[in-house]
């Protein structure tokens, strides 16, 4: 029975209505081939043997393009995981600890923040890959600092859109609830809208790109702890900077990095199977499945109405999963789950720094003797 509840994850349900259809027409051609109002039927079968290859070639593309895409989906989100998971392990550890001086307390905030926004990151990109601006979403809230919403906040209204989605450009489309076509019509090369180019904040005072923006607040951080000097315990020389020199240039390669996978995010959703292609193999499978009833019921009467279904089901099955993998950020149940990958980074950010409960061991670094001499207690042989 718990197999059963699997069919509602399959493509059955976006394929049951074209089965049904050709069902019907396939027991429409037996009722007719028996009346003898089709005496030509048979010839059908030279059509289904010349499409046959054709047919298996496109829809064998058509799979396995779009399964490329949600692997190299995973792939590049498994990028930002670990270029997340580095940055917060750089700046937790790395920082000078605290020198009991009055700085200490605004420094450790500073480190919460840049972590905040850190763990914001993941989650401004999965909004934005679905088409889902704004700073209403509890997560974002939650992370970003308050100054910073405040800032987007201050944006005049005259520098915002009414809507994005009362955006004039036919090239719009919302891709977490739009369809494979859709997303392959609103990217044709046409001419862009003049108020394309136009630089604009959306309703809620936010950036066009809020990931992007947020690159640029990091960033920001890094370079002002590289230009600050504050002593630390280890570095209590009035000179030595906050954040040093092999610290920056790590974090700000792991920038470099958050841009370079930010825009192949982008480019795996914005760039499905071509229309052209779309609508062929569309046509094809219409034509041949349609011509699978012509060619049987001649051999096998009316048995050539549930071969028709299973041959409908097949097909159309598979182009539906093509069509629903094609998009592997949005919310369908076969899409990446880009959510639960945001809430593993932030809980992992939070056991990392103690906070919330978790293991007692995460906190945990060695004491100076025995970085010294080896925890273990087992002495070196003498050369």
């Amino acid at each position: 029975m718990h197999k059963l509840t699997l069919v509602h994850f399959s493509a059955w349900r976006a394929s049951q209505d074209r089965v049904v259809a050709y069902s019907l027409w396939a027991a429409a051609v037996w009722i007719l081939t028996r009346q003898g109002w089709m005496p030509m039927v048979s010839s059908a079968g030279s059509l289904v043997g010349i499409l046959s290859m054709l047919v298996g070639m496109l829809v064998s593309f058509r799979v396995s393009s779009s399964y490329d895409r949600w692997y190299e989906g995973r792939r590049t989100w498994a990028a930002v995981t670990g270029t997340t998971r580095t940055l917060l392990r750089l700046l937790v550890f790395a920082l000078p600890p605290p020198s009991k001086s009055p700085h200490d307390a605004p420094r450790t905030e500073a480190v919460k923040e840049l972590c905040s926004l850190i763990c914001a990151f993941p989650y401004a990109c999965m909004y934005r890959l679905r088409d889902m601006p704004g700073l209403t979403h509890p997560e974002l809230r939650q992370l970003l600092p308050s100054t910073l919403l405040e800032a987007y906040a201050s944006t005049p209204m005259s520098a915002r859109r009414p809507s994005i989605s009362s955006e004039s450009s036919a090239s719009f489309v919302e891709h977490s609830v739009a369809g494979e076509s859709e997303r392959a019509l609103a990217g044709l090369n046409t001419a862009p809208s003049p108020l394309r180019i136009r630089p604009h904040a959306l309703p809620t005072g936010e950036p066009s790109n809020l990931p992007l923006s947020l690159i640029r607040a990091m960033h920001a951080y890094l370079t002002a702890w590289h230009e600050k000097k504050l002593p630390s315990r280890d570095a209590p020389d009035e000179n030595s900077a906050v954040l040093d020199g092999a610290t920056w240039a790590a974090c700000t390669n792991a920038m470099k990095d958050y841009t370079d996978q930010l825009t192949a995010l982008e480019r795996i959703r914005d760039t499905p199977i071509p229309l052209i292609l779309n609508i062929h193999l569309q046509l094809l499978l219409f034509v041949y499945v349609g011509a699978v009833p012509l060619q049987l019921v001649r051999a096998i009467g009316v048995w050539c109405v549930p071969a028709t279904a299973i041959a409908a089901a097949v097909f159309f099955g598979l182009n539906a999963a093509a069509e629903e993998l094609s998009d592997p950020f949005g919310a369908e149940p076969n899409d990446l789950p880009v959510a639960r990958y945001c809430a593993d980074l932030h809980r992992e950010y939070l056991e990392m720094i103690g906070e919330g409960g978790g293991s007692s061991g995460t906190t945990w670094e060695p004491k100076q003797e025995a970085v010294v001499s080896g925890s273990t207690g087992v002495g070196r042989k003498e050369l």
